[in-house]
């Protein structure tokens, strides 16, 4: 049976560092997919969200990152960061640690670090965020649930999975956008 919601949501109550028992490819792929699309399902809302809450409210928030990425690179210098290389850097920054720490009595608070600065770290995407720093929360939602299936993944399936996991989800999400503007449907 593939890994779903309830045994994420077991690992999540007590993380433990126990890979699962059933490591056939056709399970690992089975439980990717499943997990991928829990994982952009959620995204999707989070982002949906806060979309409807930035028309809604009086948010001072600056540029966001992606459209200075825009301004500066090609849409295929943006692909490759996005997709190959940044899920591979921040998979060992902050997931391939929890391995150091898999028989350690702290691996549950090990975890919750490096997911929580996971998320965190993303507040760089924003600028003027210290204008309003109370919605730091809600806007690395995203990258938060993000990084507990991430860590979820990598513990279960590994660190290679794990990041092949982050560079779908980041062609999934960015892939359609960076399509639209390379072919100058979208600008």
């Amino acid at each position: 049976m593939k890994m779903g919601i309830e045994e994420l949501l077991l690992f999540l109550r007590n993380p433990e560092y126990r890979a699962d028992v059933d490591q056939h490819w056709k399970h690992k792929l089975k439980s990717f997919a499943g997990l991928l699309v829990l994982a952009l399902g959620i995204g999707f809302t989070l982002a949906l969200f806060l979309g409807v809450l930035d028309t809604l409210t009086p948010w001072e928030l600056e540029q966001h990152a992606f459209e200075e990425l825009l301004d500066r690179f090609s849409v295929y210098q943006i692909t490759a960061l996005a997709i190959l290389i940044a899920p591979v850097v921040e998979e060992l920054v902050f997931r391939g640690p929890l391995w150091f720490f898999r028989k350690s009595r702290y691996f549950k608070w090990v975890f919750w670090f490096f997911t929580l600065l996971f998320a965190l770290i993303h507040l760089s995407n924003y600028q003027g965020i210290q204008n309003s720093w109370y919605l730091a929360p809600l806007l690395v939602s995203p990258q938060l649930t993000l990084g507990i299936i991430l860590g979820f993944v990598r513990v279960k399936f590994g660190l290679y999975l794990a990041m092949a996991f982050h560079a779908a989800y980041n062609a999934i999400l960015l892939g359609p956008i960076l399509l639209l503007i390379h072919t100058g449907l979208l600008s």
